[in-house]
């Protein structure tokens, strides 16, 4: 029997559910094992390798045919259901069940999960939890396997794209701004939470970086900035549905923002530098600006105990 991973628990957001199911995709591919993922159920439709799978199945199932939303949110329930009875089950090395679980103060990375389990009898692995993290090679060797069943569909690729070609024509160098205040109010004491004068000192940093090549800025923002942030700067906002912003910043030439699963994915996924502002006083330079060489959003364990 194949062995099979199951994400049997929603983390987060969309850039968390996406940061989620590449490590694992990455688990799969590098293991040939099989990936069940039906915590992505409201997601699925935005995605290529997704949108006609019942349970986030990888590799696919060529002949499956688009569930109904009720359908998914029957699936996800029971799953839950399942994964609650698997956890007494998984204490008897013999039921061939096991269960991991990933907490903010506890991270795990998959190959030493695999190398835990491997001398045990299992056919599937229940997880739970966010920070399941697979290795940088693993990326370098299935990297575009992943962004390839994680795209979004050509329609959302398509209305995001005429957008970010129109502001290109206007500027040199086009810089995506995820401007996220709302829930960063509180996300790890508010550590990261910056007013929208401090976005707009780093983007006018970014702009003397650049001099004398023009700037745009694309902002992605959960709040009104509009007479905030312009300041003879070119500013232009994001597509703002969730999907949209997420194709645009991937489409960027450079992206700024807090720490976020949901700005690392765009990087990751579009290959393009990002610098994840966790000190605002610290002036930028060009080498500010990484490639991830795996999806993340910046996020270390002590961070936990902050809130």
């Amino acid at each position: 029997m194949q062995k099979t991973i199951i994400i049997s628990k929603k983390t987060g957001r969309l850039g968390n559910r996406l940061q989620l199911y590449a490590h694992w995709l990455a688990f799969a591919l590098e293991k040939e094992v099989r990936l069940l993922n039906p915590a992505f159920a409201e997601y699925s439709l935005f995605f290529q390798g997704t949108a006609d799978q019942r349970w986030g199945k990888f590799p696919k199932d060529p002949e499956a045919v688009s569930p109904s939303e009720a359908s998914r949110d029957w699936i996800y329930w029971s799953n839950r259901a399942a994964y609650k009875l698997a956890k007494p089950l998984a204490i008897s090395k013999n039921a061939g069940l096991r269960v991991a679980k990933a907490q903010s103060s506890k991270f795990i990375q998959t190959d030493s999960l695999w190398n835990e389990f491997i001398q045990e009898s299992w056919n599937i692995l229940f997880t739970q939890g966010l920070h399941f993290y697979s290795p940088g090679e693993w990326f370098v060797r299935h990297g575009d396997t992943i962004r390839s069943f994680l795209a979004p569909l050509n329609g959302y690729q398509e209305k995001a794209t005429q957008l970010v070609t129109q502001i290109k024509s206007r500027a040199d160098v086009l810089v995506g701004v995820h401007l996220r205040q709302t829930d960063y109010q509180e996300f790890v004491g508010g550590r990261f939470f910056y007013s929208l004068n401090q976005y707009l000192m780093k983007m006018l940093e970014i702009r003397e970086l650049y001099h004398p090549r023009s700037c745009a800025f694309l902002i992605c923002s959960d709040v009104s900035w509009e007479g905030s942030l312009e300041q003879d700067l070119q500013c232009f906002s994001g597509p703002g549905t969730v999907i949209g912003d997420l194709i645009a910043l991937s489409k960027c030439d450079l992206i700024l923002g807090p720490p976020s699963t949901f700005s690392g994915w765009a990087a990751w996924y579009g290959k393009v530098p990002i610098h994840f502002l966790e000190n605002p006083t610290i002036s930028l330079a060009l080498d500010s600006f990484q490639i991830l060489p795996y999806p993340h959003g910046a996020f270390r364990e002590e961070y936990a105990s902050l809130g």
